[in-house]
């Protein structure tokens, strides 16, 4: 009897295993299928995973976890689950050889070199990718995984050597690797996803490389061999099965950045604006909006320029230290450009925070990557305060001469109205048709169109009727100058904004006073403020002038009917 309770209790052991072992598979399985897909569902079979018996697995939810975070860019998590899972890994291997735990280890680690990559602390990246180097190294097991790993751990080198500008020993890394995998050995594996993976990546590095030569020595040639290897890339992703989503819009970032490494950028902003037809529910905005601010910037489009700069900056916590650094730089220059001295002082001096920031960091790489442009930020920077100062003065100097120079101006100003006017006068009797000169901008259509929607919204939300309702209402709303708002007003009009604004509040209390009973109550004075006039009389003289009588005898004439 006890022998059969045994056989039964070891039975029950073994299913309740068995069971156990096909969850585990199960929520790993949802894991790397949600890892890309949806930050949620990967959490909750992370958390799931993490409640399993094994060891090995439980700690794949954590590396799973600082995935996830990694992927929200919420880098500080992020790196302390993967300290985490280092320090637990180094505990275990103390006591128990257990060689699913080195993989682990890897995957920490790995998750601890992109973190470091990202922040562009390329010196700490490299420490990290050299302990995950010995790890594979050393691992016992030199099956196909660790085959991936070795790959994994060339492109990474080549990476950091590139932004290290060690550019010539970056690419003889890839392209060794690359005559490796070619190998007869392994035509079995080049097939597989991962292989056309890191291929793609591999390919796409290089390209990187070449616009990182072409930047410290422009030359055509260089970026020709970055054109070549972003379309050799791009070609191998058509061989997964199925084809990735990313794949197209992934290739045009690529394509738009050797545009504008060519300087042609109109035909970058063209590229870019078909972002939203191929993005395929990727994430293109940030990217969109730096490419544009830099393309803009370049083709001397101030109001584009900052329009763009400022949506990207709308998320900075998030952001490369290079990318803010280019953004404050292109704001400092617009504004200094457009005379805004306080707006360029301020971002001129964001720029050089991040500079000090980086050297209190003492991350030498990103000194001597940043080393020329900190130089020319610094000038940018004691220009803007001079201006500010010579501002000042000139502002005194300018009082004093304007005393001396007045009755000279004044003099030229009637002189000049004068022969206007006789000009006027003889096409008058010439029977000349009087031209008008207008002035031509060149508006981004997407700024355009926000315009137009406005003037809209203007007239559905009653905007018109605040007291404070004028063409700066619209152009601080918008983030724009008045000059903008005007020439897109005129260019649909034939009235002006201010005759275009008091018809609506004429014609909004006409409306009110027919069909409101209650409304014909109210004195001149308060219809008047209703619509946003604080003076009845301006009020009265305006409504004459639309209607052809006086609020008064349009209300008498509304009582007889």
């Amino acid at each position: 009897m006890t022998r059969f309770i045994i056989i039964i209790l070891l039975f029950c052991s073994t299913k309740v295993i068995s069971q156990t072992k096909h969850l585990d598979s199960i929520h790993l399985s949802r894991i790397n299928y949600f890892k890309n897909i949806n930050s949620d569902s990967l959490f909750y079979y992370c958390n799931k995973l993490g409640e399993s018996n094994n060891i090995c697995k439980k700690l794949e939810a954590s590396t799973g976890r600082a995935y996830g975070f990694y992927k929200l860019k919420n880098y500080d998590e992020s790196e302390r689950i993967a300290n985490q899972v280092i320090k637990q890994v180094d505990s275990i291997l103390e006591k128990e050889n257990l060689t699913c735990l080195l993989d682990r280890k890897t995957a920490a680690l790995n998750r601890l070199f992109w973190i470091k990559k990202n922040q562009e602390k390329y010196e700490e990246a490299y420490s990290v990718l050299i302990k995950c180097e010995n790890v594979i190294i050393n691992h016992p097991i030199k099956d196909q995984i660790n085959f991936r790993n070795i790959l994994g751990i060339t492109l990474s080198k080549a990476i950091i050597k590139n932004k290290l500008n060690m550019q010539q020993s970056a690419k003889d890394i890839l392209l060794d690797a690359i005559s490796e995998i070619k190998n007869p050995i392994l035509k079995d594996h080049q097939k597989e996803d991962f292989f056309i993976q890191w291929q793609a990546n591999t390919l796409n590095c290089l390209g990187n490389i070449y616009l990182s030569i072409n930047n410290k020595s422009p030359n055509k040639v260089y970026l020709d061999s970055a054109d070549y290897y972003f379309d050799k890339a791009y070609k191998t992703t058509g061989l997964f099965t199925p084809l990735h989503n990313d794949s197209e819009i992934i290739y045009n970032f690529k394509k738009a950045e050797v545009l504008m490494a060519k300087k042609e950028f109109s035909k970058a902003i063209d590229l870019i604006d078909n972002y939203k037809n191929i993005s395929n529910g990727y994430n293109y905005f940030n990217t969109e909006y730096f490419q544009k601010a830099i393309c803009f910037h370049n083709l001397n489009n101030s109001d584009s320029a900052i329009y763009y700069s400022n949506h990207f900056l709308k998320d900075s916590k998030k952001l490369e230290p290079s990318k803010l650094i280019t953004i404050y730089d292109i704001l400092s220059n617009e504004y200094n450009k457009l005379n805004k001295l306080d707006s360029a002082y301020k971002y001129s001096k964001l720029t050089l925070n991040q500079y000090n920031l980086a050297r209190k960091n003492k991350d030498k790489t990103f000194n001597l990557f940043y080393n020329n442009n900190f130089n020319k930020t610094q000038q940018l920077n004691n220009t803007i305060k001079k201006r500010e100062s010579d501002k000042q003065r000139k502002l005194i100097i300018s009082f004093v001469v304007l005393l001396l120079t007045l009755a000279i101006i004044t003099f030229y100003l009637l002189k000049g109205e004068r022969k206007k006017k006789e000009e006027l006068l003889l096409q008058i009797h010439q029977n000349k048709p009087i031209e008008i000169e207008k002035k031509e901008y060149n508006i981004d259509k997407d700024l355009e169109n926000k315009i137009l929607n406005e003037f809209k919204n203007v007239t559905k939300n009653l905007d018109f009727l605040k007291p404070d309702f004028s063409i700066n209402y619209i152009a601080n709303k918008l983030e724009t100058n008045t000059t903008y708002i005007s020439f897109v007003f005129n260019k649909y009009h034939r009235e002006s904004f201010k005759q275009y604004c008091t018809k609506l509040k004429i014609n909004y209390v006409v409306e009110k006073l027919k069909t409101d009973k209650n409304f014909r109550k109210y004195s001149i004075q308060a219809v008047a403020e209703e619509i946003g006039y604080t003076n009845a009389s301006a009020f009265t003289r305006a409504f004459k002038k639309h209607v052809g009588v006086t609020p008064s005898i349009f209300l008498k004439n509304l009582d007889i009917n």
